[in-house]
């Protein structure tokens, strides 16, 4: 079957050179304000959302494969305790602001494409269903890796409400989306991102309605691009020998399709050495070029999805029949039918993980299952931190933050 990927509208990189076409600017490359409040500049509004999710995703990339261990340290940049499970305020701020400002950026975006379109226009856009299928995904993310959250210089509350947050905004992309011409991977994607937050609420049977939604091949990216925002796991791995999947579950899994990798080897025939000098580099093969895209939803992750509902409701069958479904779609043998419900939730955290290796999901679902179950079925958080705390920045700058 024919993979159906959808990539962002176009390069962030190419927004300051259109912009003088688009918005008649005094100064090239720079953009007043007033002037975004035009429909011919709604286009390069939507693309700056793109390159802000996609740089929100690519810039917690490295730190979220060493706090899931889906990549191992093996390098000479100065961590701190990260790669130990040691997350502090001071080691997240960048993380802690690309992720809130690609948040903003979509937000605030879709507030002012509101004020320029006429409500039926509003209603009916493609560019505009993009926008709030953007916001959910920037909530989403925030939802799954923050321990707690400031909104916009606000009191700090709980993650849970990123969560809340994102729902009316795939609501919206769905239904703007349908309204729309052209706009299908739109509202597959948002079926799909809405899908997984009303899992992350409890509401699994919601979660399973939507997911049965996005056709298996589906795949919906953040774009990257060697002349833009570029992939800095494949230039780490590839480039440079910081990360390993050495010393990870992963590299027990030597020929999964899902989680690729090889040793590297010397000249001599020994094994490559990180960039310390020490550790065995085991290279990951997801993303070989700088170009290369993360994928934010798939229609594989939610077939895995469904499968999870399946198992919490003791359905072992159903899950199963879910989880070689989706092992077909990277021409993977079936699994045979496991002979207990423990067995089957192991079997299904490791599904899950190759599913999603190394797109920043990781790190949200062996928190929640922790928080569930304790270290019963998977034990690499214990005495770990879990989550992205507030950062110093948003601490230093905004009291209410502190609780």
């Amino acid at each position: 079957m024919m993979n159906t990927t959808s990539r962002f509208l176009a390069l962030a990189l190419a927004l300051p050179l259109a912009a003088c076409d688009l918005l008649e600017t005094e100064a090239p490359g720079t953009i007043a304000d007033e002037d975004l409040n035009s429909r011919n500049a709604i286009e390069g509004i939507v693309v700056g959302m793109s390159y802000d999710i996609a740089e929100s995703m690519d810039d917690i990339s490295e730190f979220h494969a060493l706090a899931s261990g889906e990549l191992w340290h093996g390098g000479s940049y100065a961590w701190a305790d990260v790669p130990r499970g040691i997350i502090l305020p001071e080691d997240v701020n960048g993380e802690w602001g690309t992720m809130h400002q690609a948040r903003w950026v979509a937000e605030e975006g879709i507030r002012r494409m509101e004020s320029i379109l006429e409500p039926d226009e509003f209603a009916s856009n493609a560019l505009v269903a993009r926008a709030h299928l953007f916001a959910g995904l920037a909530n989403r993310t925030l939802g799954e890796n923050l321990c707690a959250t400031a909104i916009d210089g606000g009191p700090r509350e709980d993650h849970t409400v990123h969560f809340e947050r994102a729902i009316p905004y795939f609501d919206r992309a769905i239904e703007i989306g349908q309204n729309a011409s052209g706009a299908t991977d739109v509202v597959n994607a948002a079926y799909a991102g809405r899908a997984s937050v009303k899992a992350w609420l409890g509401d699994w049977a919601g979660a399973a309605a939507d997911a049965a939604r996005v056709p298996r091949s589906f795949v919906y990216l953040a774009y990257l691009s060697p002349d833009g925002e570029s992939n800095e796991l494949a230039y780490e791995t590839h480039d440079r020998f910081e990360y390993t999947v050495f010393n990870t579950e992963w590299g027990e899994r030597p020929d999964d399709p899902r989680a690729p990798w090889e040793i590297i080897y010397r000249a001599d025939g020994t094994v490559a050495r990180g960039a310390n000098g020490t550790t065995p580099h085991y290279q990951q093969h997801k993303y070989t070029n700088s170009g290369d895209d993360i994928p934010l939803v798939k229609g594989t992750e939610m077939l895995v999805l469904r499968a999870e509902a399946a198992l919490r409701a003791s359905d072992i069958a159903g899950a199963f029949d879910l989880l070689n479904d989706a092992r077909a779609e990277y021409g993977m043998d079936p699994l045979p039918l496991p002979s207990s419900i423990d067995e089957a939730w192991d079997i299904l955290h490791v599904e899950r993980g190759a599913t999603t290796w190394l797109e920043n999901r990781r790190f949200w679902d062996l928190r929640r299952w922790y928080n569930e179950t304790g270290p019963a079925h998977h034990d690499f958080l214990e005495g770990r931190d879990k989550c992205i705390p507030i950062s110093e920045e948003e601490l230093d700058t905004n009291p209410a933050a502190r609780g």
